[in-house]
């Protein structure tokens, strides 16, 4: 008898959460519109995506969600390539397509400020096409997609573990809350 009851509060549990995520992100693009400045800027969801939609811009920073768990970061070089660390540690470019193919989510997010304009940064470009074809030791925590797009945006070499502390680097980097709108 407990079993159905705990599951139900189970299911109960995470609807509730699930509402209440998707009330929190219509309350930041409300406050983005009325021209207020949240705290955090916007994280990507497909839970609830940006209502915002941009072009793909060379020099920006670029990402899709990856089997609901994590976030996967890569930059734009021109208008129909990005350049990303692969699992098998290779780097490569490839479509807005491909970045989505094997990959849970169905939206590519782009790093904006508040207004809704791409954030580009000069370096990304040429740093990250050197790279092409270069392979890296892969690990999930130390060497992943956050070090190596910090790396094609700074030239600094770090190990960032957490899609977070990337955010929270790359909204220092740009002087700007980070608002991640949707590619079209």
């Amino acid at each position: 008898m407990p079993l159905p009851i705990l599951l139900a509060g189970a299911v109960v549990g995470a609807v509730l959460a699930h509402d209440n995520q998707k009330s929190f992100l219509r309350q930041l693009d409300n406050d983005r519109k009325d021209g207020l400045q949240s705290d955090t800027g916007r994280e990507p969801s497909e839970l609830l995506p940006s209502p915002k939609t941009v072009k793909m811009v060379p020099g920006t920073v670029v990402c899709c969600e990856v089997y609901e768990a994590f976030i996967h970061t890569a930059v734009v070089i021109d208008n129909d390539t990005i350049i990303e660390l692969h699992g098998s540690g290779l780097i490569r470019a490839i479509s807005k397509k491909r970045f989505l193919d094997e990959r849970s989510g169905q939206h590519i997010f782009s790093a904006c400020d508040r207004y809704g304009q791409p954030l580009v940064f000069s370096l990304i470009e040429d740093l990250a096409s050197k790279d092409i074809f270069n392979f890296y030791d892969y690990h999930l925590l130390h060497a992943n997609c956050y070090r190596h797009t910090w790396r094609w945006l700074t030239g600094e070499d770090i190990a960032i573990e957490r899609f977070q502390e990337f955010n929270e680097k790359l909204a220092q980097k740009a002087g700007s809350k980070i608002y991640w709108d949707v590619v079209v």
